[in-house]
């Protein structure tokens, strides 16, 4: 095409039958344009059916797109006013919380990365979703499992701890003495605690206590859980082929969905249980807290009790994938029973990758 369009544009060249193929080639290029727009177009109807057929077979998901008000709440008493407010006349417990974010799921392969790439990424989705749906009974959108990269990262989380024994954080992390560990309903949360801290579970049999309160902040599919309440979750179409790590050993003996009540509800938002964490975090009596958790819900957090007068970049950046960062939470009971909470704000440390920039 451009061999004819640079001949037949010259002022040397004048010749008839160079200008009807300079025509019919000019011709040949709106036709392919025109299959092209209609494959194209075809390709997005397609698609565009194929999620109608998904949100009918996960209609839960589909209501909840719709109805969910997840994001959604009313601004909150600033915790330091109300410390101020109540004076000397509040009961204060405290807690050492450690922060560890999952590692990059299947959902973050087709949506959240190079843009350039969406679309082949999105068709490649499909593809795995549909023998998914026929083969495992599974899905590369629900409740979005760990990709190879997430694994890499939970792994380096693993090493990091390993490599930094002697380290005041880590020591904290890996002992099970006076301490919890705790993740989300979701399965890239529960497999980023079961590699990354897989040497604990074994040196102590000990277990990681499913908390559905923990559930990521969000309206998207990826966001809802697909283990049933109370039932002892399962690794995933991905973790069955996880090499150094025994994930069908660790899902079934170091994981406790005792309190695991399921999805969280349409009528849940991240506000209802951001606290219905903290009265259950508080009420145990281990003085540190070691969460598996997610971007939105960690963000949500330092935004709702860190001071309103403090700016960090916790309230505006999310947290590394397999990045662990240290706070510390005071809980405040006034004289009527009313709770509240306040992230000390000196107390935020980076222990591990940190925050984005």
């Amino acid at each position: 095409f451009f061999f004819f369009d640079f001949f037949s544009s010259s002022t040397f060249v004048n010749n008839p039958c160079l200008d009807s193929c300079h025509f019919l080639f000019q011709e040949a290029k709106m036709s392919i344009l025109v299959i092209v727009l209609e494959w194209f177009a075809i390709l997005l109807l397609l698609i565009a059916l194929f999620f109608c057929v998904w949100f009918q077979y996960h209609i839960d998901a589909f209501v909840y797109l719709l109805n969910s008000k997840d994001k959604k709440w009313e601004a909150t008493p600033d915790p330091q006013e109300l410390k101020r407010m109540h004076g000397n006349k509040l009961s204060t417990k405290i807690k050492t919380v450690y922060f560890i974010r999952h590692g990059e799921s299947s959902w973050n392969v087709t949506f959240n990365r190079n843009k350039l790439f969406f679309l082949p990424s999105l068709i490649y989705a499909i593809v795995k979703e549909v023998s998914l749906i026929f083969s495992d009974n599974d899905s590369w959108f629900y409740d979005a499992p760990l990709c190879n990269t997430g694994v890499e990262q939970a792994a380096s989380v693993q090493k990091f701890l390993l490599e930094n024994a002697n380290n005041e954080d880590v020591k904290a992390i890996r002992s099970n003495k006076d301490s919890l560990l705790v993740c989300s309903n979701l399965r890239r949360c529960i497999s980023t605690a079961l590699i990354a801290l897989e040497d604990r579970l074994s040196d102590f049999e000990d277990r990681v206590i499913i908390h559905p309160a923990l559930q990521e902040i969000t309206f998207n599919p990826d966001g809802l859980s697909i283990t049933p309440p109370f039932k002892q979750p399962q690794p995933s179409w991905f973790d069955k082929n996880v090499k150094n790590h025994r994930m069908k050993k660790l899902y079934a003996r170091n994981v406790d969905s005792s309190i695991n009540t399921g999805n969280k509800d349409i009528t849940s938002n991240g506000i209802k249980r951001l606290v219905a964490f903290n009265n259950w975090m508080f009420d145990k009596k281990e003085e540190t807290v070691i969460i598996s958790g997610h971007s939105l819900w960690f963000k949500s957090y330092f935004c709702e009790f860190l001071p309103r007068s403090v700016t960090h970049v916790s309230k505006k950046k999310k947290m590394k994938n397999g990045a662990i960062v240290r706070i510390v939470v005071e809980e405040h009971t006034t004289q009527s029973g009313d709770r509240f909470v306040m992230i000390q704000p000196d107390s935020i440390k980076e222990v591990h990758f940190g925050f984005k920039k």
